[in-house]
């Protein structure tokens, strides 16, 4: 019996790819679509319409397509919409696409066949996100400003937060602040904007030699900050780092070097993660509302489906807030 495996065999292609013609999902260049059919043709192949009908009948289950599933914020992420998924009776599939492109994400989304989907990417360009929502799926986007007929975001005020942090580490005496960047995404990008604005509106130095990339990872933070240790730069009274695992890696950097935190250096992470209060020093930070920003992803994209029609999209703005422990001090 000819499989779907013997057709992409034969045309050279991935079995995804097959599945993607088969389905006439976009995203195959129309060469590709030829070869996948003539290998069809000569193998005579007949598609499993069992298959092919549970893949489309997917109703009542919903789709979270992310990134990665590494983290707390994830895990966090994930566990709020599952619960509102399951409260009104949604099945929920979850989809990590690590380092696919936006082509490929966006096939997956299409060919997933779920009833709507929830979507946290940077990969996914505007063009893409332009033809998912000709689509007409429901989609809410996290951490991405879209809004319209059937589409919503729900996004964290990146830039309160940072502006809280930057602010909060000025009234505590400190007037040359570090920042260490993440990855170059929407929440990255907002948090370093912020922080310099703040800077520039009390006329203090915005200082390059201090202004690092972490990339989010606790392990590149530790490794910039034994970097820049033993170039012999002069440390700031503070730095902001663009989440908590990055300013556990500075932390432990330099305490090994024997300089102490917070008496001569203060950190101050963002996000707030379960482990933050347990950090040598307890890390002060920005609770980022992760929860929420699950509960109310989900809980749109439920509004959005209980239309037979495309409803009109809304964007929901979270609020973070300080949270004050033992990694900054008052310098007098």
């Amino acid at each position: 019996m000819v499989t779907i495996k013997d057709v992409a065999k034969k045309s050279g292609v991935a079995i995804s790819t097959v599945s993607n013609v088969l389905n006439n999902v976009e995203v195959v260049s129309e060469e590709t679509r030829e070869k996948v059919l003539n290998a069809v043709e000569e193998l005579k192949y007949v598609p499993n319409m069992n298959a092919k009908f549970l893949k489309s009948c997917k109703k009542n289950t919903i789709g979270l397509f992310l990134p990665s599933i590494q983290g707390d914020f994830y895990k966090m992420l994930m566990q709020a919409i599952h619960l509102q998924c399951k409260m009104r009776g949604y099945l929920l599939n979850i989809y990590v696409s690590n380092e696919n492109t936006s082509e490929e994400i966006y096939g997956m989304i299409l060919s997933s066949g779920v009833e709507g989907a929830i979507i946290l990417n940077e990969r996914l360009t505007n063009e893409y996100i332009d033809r998912i929502t000709e689509k007409k799926m429901p989609v809410v986007f996290i951490d991405r400003e879209f809004s319209g007929d059937h589409i919503s975001s729900v996004i964290i005020n990146n830039s309160e937060g940072a502006a809280l942090a930057v602010e909060y580490l000025i009234k505590q005496g400190h007037r040359r602040i570090g920042y260490i960047h993440g990855i170059e995404n929407y929440d990255d990008e907002a948090r370093f904007r912020a922080y310099v604005g703040v800077l520039e509106k009390y006329s203090l130095p915005i200082d390059q030699s201090i202004i690092l990339r972490g990339y989010f990872e606790e392990a590149v933070a530790y490794s910039e900050m034994r970097v820049l240790l033993l170039k012999g730069i002069q440390l700031p009274d503070a730095f902001f780092c663009a989440n908590d695992e990055m300013a556990w890696g500075c932390i432990r950097a330099l305490n090994e070097a024997g300089i102490k935190v917070p008496d001569q250096v203060s950190i101050m992470g963002f996000d707030d993660n379960t482990l933050a209060p347990y950090y040598n020093p307890p890390l002060t930070t920005i609770h980022s509302p992760v929860t929420e920003l699950g509960n109310v992803s989900a809980t749109e994209l439920l509004r959005l489906l209980q239309y037979d029609q495309p409803a009109e999209g809304k964007i929901y703005r979270l609020s973070p807030g300080l949270v004050t422990r033992d990694s900054c001090k008052l310098c007098i």
